[in-house]
C-alpha cells in the first residue's frame, strides 16, 4: 500500500513537473507588444495589425510555432516600462541593445538595418519670400560703392564728351548744364548698349571716346552684377542646411535613441525627445521642432506625409549610418522557454535567407 502511494506521489509530481515545463497543459503564451506607429503598423477593421514590424512578428511566430498576445502601446516609454516591470515577454520596437538594457532583456538578431536620416524644412522652396528678403543686397556695401563708381563714371565722361560735341553736335546743347545732361545720356547709352540713336557723337575722337565708354562700362556693369548675383547666392546658402552640421542651436525632435541624442547634442543641437515617430513628425509639422530624426527606411514616408500636409522638406544624412532594430526577449520569459531564443533567431535567418525580409521591406516601405 506504501508502495501505491508512493507511485501516485511520483506520477502527480511527474505531471505539475510536465504541466508547468508546457510539455503537459498546453503552450506557453507570451505578451508581445510594440509602440503604436502608423507608419510601421496599423489596425485594420477586422481588428488585425498589418505593417512591417507587425508582419515580421507573425512570420517569426508561425515559424517558431509560439503562441502569443499581441499589445499595441501607446508610445515607447510606456512599453518599455512594462516590459522592465515585468508585464511583457517581448517587445518588438523600441528597446535598444545596450549594455544597461541587457540586465533585464536579451535581444535577437537585427530585423532592420537603417541609418539616421534627419527631415527638415526647406525654407528655399519659397522662391518668391527668399528673393524678396534678398533684395535687400543691393543695398550692401560694395554694391553702393559700386552703384557710386557708375555714377561717377558718367559724370565725368559725360563732361568729356560735352566738352567735345558742344560745338558741332546741335543735339548737345552749348551751355553746361543742359549740354551736360545731353551728354551723360549719351555716354548711358553707349555704356548700356542701348543705343537709342537720339544723340549720337559725330567727331572722330569723340567716337574714340565712346569705346571706351562702351569697354569701362561693359567692366562695370559685370562687376555690379556679379556682386548682386554674389549677394543672392550667399542669402541662399544662409537659408540652405546642407549638413548635420548647421543644425547646431536647432530644436530637432527625436525618440528617445541614446545614440541620436549624444549625436545631436554634440554638435550643439536642443534637443526635444519625443514619444514616438508620429510624436517626432507632429513636432516638426506644428513648428515645435526645426528639424526630426527618423531611420532611414522610414524618413521617405513621413516625406512623403509632410507633402501632403502642405510642407517643403528635405532629408539630410546623419554621422552614424547603423541603426540595429531588434527584438527584446526578457530574460524571465527565457525561464519559461530557455530556447525561445535561438526559435526566433533561426526564424529570422530563414527570413533572411529565403528573401521574406527583403519582401516585407519592400512592401511596407516602398508603398
Amino acid at each position: 500500500m506504501g508502495v501505491h502511494r508512493i507511485v501516485i506521489a511520483l506520477l502527480c509530481a511527474g505531471s505539475v513537473f510536465l504541466a508547468a515545463s508546457g510539455v503537459c497543459g498546453g503552450q506557453e503564451t507570451y505578451r508581445v507588444a510594440m509602440p503604436l506607429s502608423d507608419v510601421l503598423y496599423h489596425r485594420q477593421q477586422d481588428g488585425q495589425y498589418r505593417g512591417l514590424i507587425a508582419d515580421v512578428w507573425r512570420e517569426v511566430a508561425l515559424r517558431s510555432g509560439l503562441k502569443y498576445h499581441l499589445e499595441v502601446c501607446s508610445n515607447i516609454p510606456e512599453c518599455n516600462s512594462k516590459f522592465f516591470s515585468g508585464k511583457l515577454d517581448i517587445v518588438l520596437l523600441g528597446i535598444r541593445p545596450t549594455r544597461e538594457n541587457s540586465k533585464t532583456a536579451v535581444f535577437s538578431r537585427p530585423y532592420f538595418v537603417s541609418g539616421l536620416r534627419i527631415l527638415v524644412i526647406d525654407k528655399l522652396l519659397n522662391h518668391f519670400l527668399m528673393n524678396v528678403r534678398a533684395l535687400s543686397a543691393a543695398y550692401s556695401p560694395i554694391v553702393m560703392q559700386s552703384a557710386l563708381v557708375f555714377v561717377v563714371f558718367i559724370f565725368i565722361f559725360g563732361n568729356i564728351l560735352w566738352f567735345f560735341e558742344r560745338k558741332n553736335d546741335t543735339l548737345i546743347a552749348r551751355p553746361y548744364g543742359r549740354g551736360l545732361f545731353d551728354a551723360m545720356w549719351c555716354v548711358l547709352e553707349i555704356k548700356t548698349t542701348i543705343g537709342f540713336g537720339d544723340v549720337i557723337p559725330k567727331r572722330g575722337h569723340a567716337r574714340l571716346l565712346s569705346v571706351l565708354i562702351w569697354l569701362i562700362g561693359l567692366l562695370l556693369i559685370n562687376l555690379i552684377t556679379a556682386e548682386i548675383v554674389s549677394e543672392f547666392s550667399t542669402d541662399k546658402v544662409k537659408n540652405t542646411v546642407v549638413g548635420i552640421e548647421t543644425l547646431k542651436g536647432k530644436r530637432i525632435a527625436v525618440v528617445n535613441d541614446n545614440i541620436s541624442i549624444s549625436e545631436l547634442k554634440r554638435i550643439g543641437a536642443e534637443v526635444v525627445v519625443k514619444s514616438g515617430m508620429d510624436a517626432v513628425y507632429e513636432g516638426l509639422k506644428t513648428g515645435n521642432a526645426d528639424a526630426a530624426v527618423f531611420y532611414a527606411g522610414i524618413v521617405s514616408v513621413y516625406a512623403k506625409r509632410a507633402s501632403e500636409d502642405g510642407l517643403s522638406v528635405k532629408v539630410i544624412q546623419g554621422r552614424y549610418d547603423n541603426r540595429y532594430v531588434s527584438i527584446a526577449i526578457n530574460r524571465n520569459a527565457l525561464l519559461k522557454d530557455p530556447s525561445l531564443l535561438d526559435k526566433i533567431n533561426r526564424a529570422l535567418d530563414d527570413m533572411y535567407e529565403d528573401g521574406y525580409l527583403s519582401f516585407l521591406k519592400s512592401k511596407w516601405l516602398d508603398k
